[in-house]
């Protein structure tokens, strides 16, 4: 398979983005892996900043950051050394965002579009038959060797996801991959803005709606989870995935997404919300705002944010 990427990974050390802790990269050439590597960084947080789910995930503690690297120091390193090559992660939509948070804290400029694509995205394309594409159910179900949450580890099965999706798909190239999956290289701006590379189907909405997702009826779930047999509606942007991602995830846990909040509505993830979007002098979306009057009104429905729901999940 012809094209050149870098396939990356971030740990952070808190919920905060802007907390990268270590990252890994694997160099693939022609369908091949070349190279990897790992390092840890230094967040710059104080001890008490650090969260103790995240260490608990990913086993770096404050500790083993000292003497470390900053991300403006590694990131430096990481452009002098694959310059200009493209970025892809698996669900990228976390890993970017960690790079342009940790880009703005550091205030380290971008000259050139930095562009990505996201492994899982494509997984999707490629495997239909899957009821989720997280990285570990992926790389197990392909035969991928995966430490999971060790960064060079996650970043050399994201690159191989990203090829054997390839292959599936017929693609010679990376770009073939993208177009076949009808998607294009994202990019992160000089700015910080971005464009996430997909492409909306000719005749379609404005995105996925929760009613085409539905829990297989055939699979066996864990009816002692959190979220299972509820209905999840969500508002706002998620940083970590996307709207369709986050459906699946649901579905795969035994929930329903739901498009309106309801009297069936058991839980609201709240994300970031465009403010331009509200109406005017309210701070809340109208769906968080429908959700606290039925709350008032005595229904048991949870408002969670994004971290609580990666929890949950």
């Amino acid at each position: 398979m012809d094209g050149t990427f870098l396939a990356i990974d971030f740990e952070t050390a808190s919920a905060s983005r802007a907390s990268a802790c270590a990252v890994g990269v694997a160099l693939f050439e022609g369908g091949q892996i070349r190279e990897s590597a790992a390092t840890l960084i230094d967040p710059l947080l104080a001890d008490e900043e650090w969260d103790d789910f995240n260490t608990m995930i990913h086993g770096i503690r404050s500790s083993d950051v000292v003497g470390a690297p900053s991300f403006s120091e590694t990131w430096a390193g990481l452009q002098g050394t694959y310059p200009g090559v493209p970025l892809v992660a698996h669900n990228a939509g976390f890993d970017m965002s960690v790079l342009r948070a940790e880009l703005g804290r550091a205030g380290v400029s971008v000259e050139q579009p930095l562009r990505y694509t996201c492994s899982a995205s494509i997984a999707r394309i490629a495997w239909p038959e899957m009821l989720s594409v997280s990285l570990p159910i992926v790389a197990e179900a392909l035969g991928i060797s995966l430490d999971h949450h060790e960064p060079s580890s996650d970043a050399r099965a994201s690159g191989e996801i990203l090829t054997r999706a390839a292959s599936v798909l017929g693609a010679s190239s990376v770009d073939d991959a993208l177009t076949r999956a009808n998607r294009r290289w994202g990019a992160i701006h000089s700015d910080l803005t971005w464009d996430t590379g997909y492409m909306r189907q000719s005749g379609g909405g404005s995105g996925p709606r929760a009613k085409d997702f539905v829990p297989d009826a055939s699979a066996e779930f864990d009816e002692q989870h959190a979220l299972y047999g509820a209905t999840v509606v969500f508002t706002g942007t998620l940083q970590s995935m996307t709207r369709r991602e986050a459906y699946e995830a649901i579905v795969g846990v035994g929930a329903q997404p739901g498009d309106t909040v309801t009297k069936r509505t058991n839980v609201l993830v709240v994300g970031e919300q465009d403010l331009a979007r509200l109406v005017a002098g309210e701070q809340m979306s109208s769906k968080q705002v429908k959700a606290a009057a039925l709350r008032e009104a005595g229904q048991d429905i949870q408002m969670v944010g994004e971290i609580e729901l990666l929890r949950m999940l």
